[in-house]
């Protein structure tokens, strides 16, 4: 059972991605300097760049155009193939349309024509011919699950788990990390670079605790199911089941599977940066501006249900509805969460440690 159908379509996702987009914005000089290390490329060839997990395009179309403008600075001539890789239910109508109105994106850069290409597959799997990828990359997409956990969690997040759960977690959640890894190593040619940004979680000297992207926000969505629940709205084993399948990985789980002894895919990579850095919240730097209290839980609310609304729906709305169709309990849902939102701005904010990683293949 896939774990989301994709980011919410219609366009919703995109004006509602601001966070996403400011991650992406961190890995600018990243990519620039992926590709300044790429081996020649024999004439007549193509640069080949690959997104993967590239939703509706919005929230990696900066990174995608300063990818094609470095390619360009020095190969002004040199044709180049973007691949946006996302699941079969993706909006693609969506991303290619996209693609074609932003005048700052890739189709406006200068030189020969971008060629668009869309991989409609799992990035859990092959996404593009073997070997021809120069460059990848990956914005907040790497931390979703394969398969949707079969474990309870309070709180809707594996960080709340102990004991079997968090052990179960943590291994399925290594398992898909190193797999999205083994197929980067088919994708990729030798010599090219990978650079991932994820949600992430730092591992600080005791006495400090862990600090976990996204924590207090799933706590408060818990929360809101639960009371849902009381209302005779949802069925209360639906909540207590619900995860989202999200992990959170420290820079020492992202590293394992790349210095693993004999493992392929320490074979095939080279670590160059594995680190963790907080990014900014745009929609509370607003708030702290001009206190909107009300506009800043629209915008959050929007934020939240652009990214979980698919999840929400197949695996808590749909199996534990009791008074309402799925669909409209979401809107409640997201009604109750951006109240709880205005309430009280700073209580439930969401906090980012992203975890970037950038590799080569050998």
């Amino acid at each position: 059972m896939t774990t989301t159908d994709g980011m919410k379509a219609g366009g919703y996702y995109d004006h509602h991605s601001e966070y996403q987009q400011r991650v992406a914005a961190t890995g600018s000089e990243l990519i620039q300097d992926a590709v300044s290390r790429t081996p020649a490329l024999p004439p007549g060839s193509s640069f080949v760049i690959a997104d993967y997990g590239c939703s509706t395009g919005k929230s990696s179309a900066a990174a995608m155009r300063t990818a094609v403008d470095a390619t360009r600075a020095t190969e002004p001539t040199r044709e180049i193939a973007a691949i946006h890789n996302d699941v079969p239910t993706n909006d693609w109508n969506t991303l290619f349309a996209n693609l074609a109105d932003d005048p700052d994106g890739y189709s406006h850069a200068p030189g020969p024509p971008v060629v668009p290409l869309a991989s409609a597959v799992s990035f859990f799997d092959a996404a593009a011919p073997a070997g021809t990828v120069n460059l990848g990359m990956s914005f907040s997409a790497a931390h979703w699950l394969r398969t949707q956990p079969d474990v309870r969690v309070p709180g809707f997040y594996f960080s709340e788990t102990s004991g079997a759960a968090r052990t179960s977690l943590a291994e399925q959640a290594d398992a898909d990390w190193t797999r999205f890894l083994e197929m980067r190593a088919r994708d990729l040619a030798h010599g090219a670079r990978l650079v991932v940004q994820m949600v992430g979680t730092t591992t600080p000297p005791p006495p400090a605790e862990p600090q976990v992207t996204a924590r207090a926000l799933l706590q408060a969505m818990a929360e809101v199911a639960a009371a849902m629940a009381d209302d005779g709205l949802l069925d209360p084993g639906a909540v207590e089941r619900y995860l989202l399948p999200v992990y959170a990985r420290t820079t020492e789980e992202a590293q394992r599977p790349l210095s693993a002894t004999g493992s392929d895919v320490a074979a095939a990579f080279e670590v160059e940066l594995i680190r963790t850095d907080p990014v900014a919240n745009p929609y509370l730097d607003a708030w702290s501006a001009d206190h909107d209290d009300a506009g800043y839980a629209r915008a959050y609310a929007a934020f939240v249900r652009g990214f979980t609304e698919s999840s929400l729906r197949e695996h808590l709305f749909t199996p534990g509805a009791r008074d309402g169709s799925a669909d409209d309990l979401l809107d409640q849902y997201f009604d109750r969460l951006e109240t709880r939102f205005a309430a009280d701005p700073e209580a439930d904010a969401f906090e980012d440690w992203t975890l970037t990683v950038v590799v080569a293949r050998r």
